[in-house]
């Protein structure tokens, strides 16, 4: 049993169709076909049935496609953990983060990791599906809400915070240091569209404190949120420590009683060779967010 065989037969799990995962690996269907016989027969069973045009994977075919990517992964791994060894701080991290507040909190640590390591390619992701995009290792870290355990996984959790009702200086409530949730219902809001985050926390929580909001206004920038807020179109619900990115707007975070809250936490698969780059963003994410709770 070859490597590359592995590779092949990985691809076709994934179409369930030799046209389109020959085409996918850039060889014939005849030698797609002929390497999977070859896997079968050193096997002693079928890896597909296949019915029709149709292509189905076998219960075989399902117990080795789980071993497989193992296979595949720990090879990745011991690649990446030599080249991370002979080319120190080279590379290529992925991270994927909230979409629009955490994203856009994150630059000054981008800029502090970069002077530590950089030639290391960073991309951050602003994703509402960070933990598939983990599990199918399209990305090496996540850092989102909170998850569900999973053997899968490591997690490490960053921190809890509140959220705040963000005003312009001249709204009626400007001056309050804290509000309860009743003072929302008649005040105008903008928020994220439904499916974000920070907007479905929201609403969970509104349901719980038995008041509803209905925005005026959705928009999936916190930017142009804040930017409304500043206009006086409405005030908006956000985490509490954004408004330290957002002081040169005149707008003021006001404390709400019991507010919303969310735990945030990085994770990545546990069976992934993490690179010397990608442990130290770790532990500077863990210090970032340890500082913004000082």
């Amino acid at each position: 049993m070859e490597i590359r065989q592995l590779q092949y037969f990985l691809v076709l799990c994934n179409e369930l169709h030799f046209s389109e995962a020959a085409f996918k690996l850039g060889i014939s269907q005849p030698t797609l076909s002929q390497q999977i016989r070859v896997l079968e027969d050193e096997l002693g069973v079928p890896l597909f049935d296949r019915i029709g045009k149709k292509t189905f994977k076998t219960e075989a075919g399902n117990l080795l496609e789980h071993h497989a990517i193992q296979v595949i992964q720990q090879l990745e791994n011991a690649k990446n953990a030599i080249s991370d060894l002979t080319n120190l701080n080279t590379g290529h991290l992925r991270v994927a983060v909230l979409p629009s507040d955490l994203d856009y909190r994150l630059t000054s640590l981008l800029v502090d990791f970069h002077k530590e390591f950089p030639h290391t390619k960073v991309q951050v992701i602003p994703s509402i599906d960070i933990l598939n995009k983990v599990l199918d290792n399209e990305v090496d870290i996540g850092v989102g809400l909170e998850i569900q355990l999973d053997h899968r996984l490591n997690c490490i959790p960053c921190y809890t915070e509140t959220y705040s009702l963000y005003v312009n200086k001249e709204h009626a409530l400007a001056e309050e240091d804290m509000i309860v949730a009743e003072n929302l219902i008649n005040i105008p809001i903008v928020m994220y569209p439904k499916g974000f985050y920070g907007r479905d926390l929201i609403d969970t929580w509104c349901t719980n404190q038995q008041i509803s909001i209905d925005p005026i206004m959705e928009t999936g920038s916190v930017t142009s949120l804040l930017q409304l807020v500043k206009e006086g179109i409405g005030a908006t619900i956000q985490p509490s420590q954004l408004i330290d990115s957002f002081q040169s707007l005149d707008i003021r975070a006001i404390s709400i009683k019991h507010s919303p809250t969310r735990k945030l936490e990085m994770f990545y698969r546990n069976d992934k060779y993490l690179s010397q780059s990608a442990q130290a963003f770790l532990k500077r994410m863990e210090t970032f967010f340890a500082s913004e709770l000082m």
